[in-house]
C-alpha cells in the first residue's frame, strides 16, 4: 500500500518536469524567434524597399513599429517613450532649442551683455544692417533701424552705468528696447501661439501621422521661446508709477507731464483773464 502511495506521490513530481522539459526549450525559441524579429530602422527601410508597395516610413503600422530597435542617425532616429514608438528628426529638434535658448539666454538676460560686452549685440546688428535686412525708418535717433538699434545702445548703456552689467541691461530694456519694440514682441507672440495651434490643428485632421511628430516638437519649443520673450520683455517694463514720476512721456501722447502741467496752468491763466474782463464788461 505504501509503495503505490508512494509511485503515487511522485508521479506529479515526473509530470511537472516533463512539462517543463517541453515548456522551457519552446519558450527560448520563442524569445529567440522575436529577437529575430526587432529590427534597426535601416532593415525596416530596407524591408519597405524590398516590399515594393512604395511606402514610406510615414505609412508605418503599428505591429511593425513595435519592432523597431531604438537608435538610428539623427536625422531619423528611433525613440520608445513607454510603448509608443516615435521617429524623430533630433537634428532639427536640436538645432531649433539650441537657437531659441541661445537668443533667450544671450539677448533677453544680462548674461549675454556679462559674456560679450555688447559686441555680440553688435555682430547681430552689423550683420541684418550688412544683409539690408534692418533699415534706419525715421531721422529720429532714438528711432534706428534694429541693426543700428543693436550696435549702439547695449554697448552705451553698458559705458553710462559704468560697466556694471546688471543695471547696464535694466537701463537698456527700460529705456531703449522696451519703448521701441514691445509690440512687435507681443506680435512675435501670437504669431508663434498661430504657428502651434495650426500643426494641432493638422494632427487632428490625421494630416501629420502620430509617429513623427517633429513639426509638434518644434512648435512647442518656438512656441514657449516666444513666451518667455514677452515674459521677460514684461518683467523689465517700467511700473506705471515709475514712468509718471521720471517725467516720461504720457501714454499715446507726445509730451511729458511737465509740459501738460505748464499747459494747463497757462490755460487756467487765460481762463481767469476771460473772467476778469467778463466781469468789467458787466460793471459797465
Amino acid at each position: 500500500m505504501s509503495r503505490i502511495i508512494g509511485s503515487h506521490g511522485t508521479l506529479p513530481f515526473f509530470v511537472l518536469l516533463l512539462i517543463c522539459a517541453f515548456l522551457i526549450p519552446a519558450g527560448a525559441g520563442f524569445a529567440q524567434s522575436s529577437k529575430e524579429e526587432m529590427m534597426t530602422l535601416e532593415q525596416y527601410k530596407a524591408f519597405l524597399k524590398d516590399e515594393g508597395k512604395q511606402r514610406g516610413l510615414s505609412e508605418a503600422k503599428a505591429e511593425e513599429l513595435e519592432k523597431l530597435l531604438p537608435g538610428g542617425a539623427l536625422t531619423e532616429r528611433v525613440v520608445k517613450i513607454g510603448i509608443s514608438t516615435f521617429i524623430l528628426n533630433l537634428a532639427m529638434i536640436y538645432t531649433v532649442a539650441i537657437v531659441s535658448m541661445s537668443i533667450i539666454v544671450l539677448f533677453f538676460t544680462p548674461f549675454g551683455l556679462f559674456l560679450f560686452r555688447g559686441n555680440l549685440h553688435a555682430l547681430v546688428g552689423s550683420i541684418l544692417k550688412a544683409t539690408g535686412l534692418s533699415k534706419n525708418i525715421s531721422d529720429n535717433p532714438n528711432n534706428l533701424g534694429f541693426g543700428d538699434h543693436l550696435m549702439t545702445w547695449p554697448k552705451k548703456c553698458l559705458q553710462d552705468s559704468h560697466g556694471r552689467v546688471r543695471k547696464a541691461f535694466a537701463m537698456y530694456m527700460h529705456n531703449h528696447f522696451i519703448p521701441q519694440y514691445k509690440n512687435n514682441i507681443t506680435a512675435v507672440a501670437f504669431i508663434g501661439t498661430a504657428f502651434l495651434i495650426l500643426n494641432i490643428g493638422l494632427r487632428g485632421v490625421k494630416f501629420m501621422v502620430a509617429h513623427q511628430p517633429d513639426l509638434i516638437i518644434i512648435a512647442i519649443i518656438v512656441e514657449i521661446t516666444v513666451l518667455c520673450l514677452l515674459g521677460l520683455t514684461t518683467w523689465y517694463e517700467k511700473e506705471e508709477d515709475e514712468t509718471e514720476g521720471d517725467g516720461s512721456r504720457v501714454p499715446g501722447t507726445e509730451l511729458t507731464w511737465s509740459e501738460v502741467k505748464a499747459k494747463l496752468d497757462a490755460l487756467e491763466h487765460d481762463l481767469e483773464e476771460s473772467a476778469h474782463k467778463s466781469r468789467g464788461m458787466v460793471g459797465r
